[in-house]
């Protein structure tokens, strides 16, 4: 009798267990002391209790996910789903110290894409973006690596400033596009192999989800000297001669023709009218090609009205425009 009653009393526990809420368990842990092994019973029901509260959470997850973000990490992060790009290019051609826009005169813009449909997307969150210089011969094949990326980026020279300067590190991007204000170029790309830069664009490292977007640049560009800026289109006779294309000022070239009392464009044009010969022998530094961009570009001068006379030893005088 006395057994028939405890078998009696364990499967009322059990039944009054399984109709108590799954969050009422402080209350189920609180009823007077049960009989014994009612304990193994209670150890056995909490366990199934807790599993099926675990895989209940976790069917949740994915959901809640995908309601938070319209970014889906990709599978595998050796192909990124998304990528940065430029909207427009940048107008060229480029000086440097001058303020690099694209070509309506607006700020460069940065996206950020899906990858095989190139179609503007927005992330959930700001991305750090950073801007590196390339080099121009970069890449050589369309499916190129992070790291092959990293390897094209050209620093500056020895004892000069960063290659590019202003908006350049640490740049905000939101809602999936960002502008560069202020972007400037402190070199010019003469010294580089190719005589080219690209301007590229990467979330900055250390970030843990860069594997996922992958960087992407501009179509390579030459980088020209300041000094080209100050050249005149077209040039008046009384210009310095160091206006003219490839005579750099105080460059070697200017030097020997100051030299050869030719100071001005005026001069310059004196003898090569009479005396060609002369003027390419102070010159024989300067390679042919620059010789003709340096004669093309004298000859733009308006010449005017005025008679120039010259007499030279064993020749009568001549009379010239």
């Amino acid at each position: 009798m006395e057994d028939d009653r405890l078998r009696g009393d364990q499967r009322e526990d059990q039944k009054r267990l399984r109709d108590r809420p799954m969050w009422d368990l402080r209350q189920t842990l609180e009823f007077d002391p049960l009989p014994s092994g009612v304990a193994m019973v209670l150890e056995d029901l909490l366990r199934q209790m807790v599993r099926e509260e675990v895989e209940r959470s976790i069917g949740l997850i994915p959901r809640n996910l995908e309601r938070q973000s319209q970014m889906q990490i990709p599978s595998s992060p050796e192909t990124p789903l998304y990528q940065l790009i430029f909207k427009n290019q940048p107008k060229t051609p480029i000086f440097a110290g001058a303020r690099i826009q694209d070509h309506e005169g607006s700020p460069l813009e940065i996206q950020l894409v899906v990858g095989p449909t190139r179609s503007p997307c927005s992330s959930p969150s700001p991305i750090k973006i950073e801007l590196v210089v390339l080099d121009g011969d970069f890449p050589s094949h369309d499916d190129w690596t992070s790291e092959e990326f990293e390897k094209a980026i050209v620093k500056e020279r020895t004892g000069r400033r960063p290659l590019l300067s202003g908006d350049v590190c640490n740049i905000t991007m939101r809602d999936g596009s960002t502008t560069i204000g202020d972007l400037q170029f402190t070199d010019n790309s003469s010294w580089i192999r190719n005589r080219h830069f690209r301007i590229g664009v990467r979330v900055m490292p250390g970030i843990n989800d860069r594997t996922f977007i992958k960087e992407s640049m501009t179509e390579k560009f030459t980088v020209k000297d300041h000094r080209v800026c100050r050249k005149h289109y077209p040039p008046v006779l009384t210009d310095e001669v160091w206006r003219l294309e490839k005579i750099g000022k105080n460059g070697s070239s200017h030097k020997k023709l100051s030299e050869s009392n030719i100071h001005n464009i005026q001069d310059f044009l004196k003898l090569h009218s009479v005396d060609p010969g002369q003027l390419r022998h102070i010159l024989n530094g300067v390679k042919d090609r620059n010789w003709e961009r340096v004669i093309n570009h004298a000859s733009k001068c308006d010449l005017g009205d005025k008679i120039y006379c010259y007499s030279g030893q064993n020749a009568v005088k001549i009379f010239l425009n």
